[in-house]
């Protein structure tokens, strides 16, 4: 999917933005409101002991090696796409890569549902911009683009 150069500048610009507050913080805000917004996402990491009926803050995620590990790794890999957004071929291998990997541990194609409103929040949040706000439009076709390419290579 093609995107205009209004989009791959609100994009670029507001994950630059965003950035700033840091990779592991960054990650640590998505996964904060990934497992609050959809706790059951949260046996996902069997390895990591979270309470199942309460709402977890950013300290309890950074309080755990693993779970920043994570959380940078998935920043990290967001950055990635943003870099490669005008460069399909790239964009696809890391797609792949994502979509590879996530099978690898049965990461339903369905559980990415619940990350597209999980990242228009934190971005939205940390920016002070709101839901019709272009940089969200933008970010609704940038998210649609990475959940399409990773749940391809999910071969589901």
């Amino acid at each position: 999917m093609k995107f205009t150069e209004d989009q791959v500048e609100l994009i670029r610009d507001s994950w630059g933005e965003l950035k700033k507050l840091g990779m592991q913080e960054v990650g640590l805000l998505i996964f904060q409101r990934l497992f609050n917004d959809a706790p059951f996402l949260r046996s996902m990491f069997y390895k990591i002991d979270f309470p199942e009926d309460e709402q977890l803050s950013v300290d309890q995620l950074r309080d755990n090696p693993t779970m920043k590990n994570h959380a940078t790794r998935v920043a990290t890999s967001i950055s990635k796409l943003v870099k490669f957004i005008e460069q399909p071929d790239e964009m696809q291998a890391k797609l792949t890569e994502l979509g590879e990997i996530h099978a690898q541990h049965n990461v339903e194609p369905e559980y990415f549902e619940y990350l597209a409103p999980v990242m228009l929040a934190v971005i939205g949040e940390n920016l002070k911009i709101t839901s019709n706000s272009p940089i969200i439009q933008a970010w609704i076709k940038f998210y649609g683009v990475i959940r399409t390419g990773i749940i391809n290579a999910m071969d589901v």
